[in-house]
């Protein structure tokens, strides 16, 4: 069989794979994709840093299909799709690309070809459902329009609570202190950020010492995975509700780092979920992003069309 190209490119990391497993491994990886906007964040950006990661993996054989997962697909236009499809064919020599929302890509890794909805939260959010009949997006507006749940929002509430406590305004001291070591002098904080290159990014990665504060005990980083984990629920909720009929049983499945961020966040996540839609099943994910995005190869136009979360080219 010849093989193809599996594409996972997220905001924080993109990953590459051969795909001729279920469970594809990680051959390469390359610094993360901004959103495609069109103006600063153009297609050949776009294809450019898609084509930087590929090349990490060394000399290729021949390549039937590439499925790409790609953070930002939302945001993106039509024809700047069609122009990254063009030079990855092109400069891969491959007959058939596929380009899907992130959330496309983290379902299909999570559930496989079954139906049902995944929240895919990393540095940012989206929950994809497929039902019977339609595919459904819910969040992945980006990080100043929506984005609940992600790594972005809580390491931005954990920042917030810090520099609260700073100020004197009623906060936690323990994320105080987490800042302090991550980014330098506490009144030095806020600039680290803002001078930060992709500072959605640097935000982010704070989510991780949230988790960790919250395991250490502190109750305010714990209340903010609680928080988050009932608003990953709710856009899982929302998902079912657009593409299954009323109590229709459902697959509920998750993906991203931040369902690593431990307890708090994942029961908080399941006991939404069950108050909500408890005729939904929720399951662990059989694998991730990058084992959609070769089932994405694999499939490519075979699947249900949408040009809100898919684009395929041949």
């Amino acid at each position: 069989m010849t093989p193809a190209l599996a594409v996972d490119a997220g905001q924080t990391e993109i990953r590459v794979a051969l795909a001729g497993e279920r469970d594809p491994r990680p051959a390469a990886r390359a610094p993360g994709v901004q959103r495609m906007d069109g103006t600063a964040v153009g297609a050949d950006h776009v294809a450019g840093a898609l084509i930087a990661a590929v090349d990490a993996l060394g000399p290729l054989p021949q390549l039937d299909a590439v499925g790409v997962g790609l953070s930002g697909f939302e945001a993106a236009r039509e024809e700047d799709l069609r122009h990254v499809g063009e030079l990855l064919r092109a400069r891969l020599g491959v007959a058939q690309v596929t380009i899907a929302s992130d959330g496309v890509a983290s379902l299909l890794g999570a559930l496989g070809d079954r139906l049902g909805a995944v929240v895919a939260a990393g540095t940012g959010t989206v929950c994809v459902a497929r039902g019977p009949e339609r595919w459904v997006k819910v969040d992945g507006w980006g990080s100043l329009l929506g984005d609940d749940g992600s790594a972005f929002a809580i390491g931005r509430r954990g920042l917030n609570s810090g520099l609260r406590e700073l100020d004197g305004r009623g906060g936690s001291a323990a994320l105080l202190a987490a800042a302090a070591e991550r980014f330098g002098e506490p009144t030095e904080i806020a600039e680290a950020i803002y001078r930060s290159a992709v500072s959605t990014r640097t935000v982010a990665s704070f989510a991780r010492d949230v988790a960790r504060v919250a395991a250490d005990g502190d109750p305010e980083a714990r209340l903010i995975l609680e928080d988050a984990g009932r608003d990953l629920a709710v856009s899982a909720c929302a998902g079912l509700g657009r593409a299954f009929a009323p109590g229709a049983a459902a697959a509920v499945s998750y993906s991203g780092n931040v369902f690593l961020a431990g307890p708090p966040l994942l029961d908080s996540f399941a006991e939404e979920l069950a108050r909500r839609r408890p005729e939904a099943t929720l399951v662990p994910p059989e694998s991730d992003a990058l084992a959609g995005a070769a089932l994405l190869a694999e499939l490519g136009p075979a699947l249900m069309q949408d040009p809100e979360l898919l684009w395929s080219g041949a």
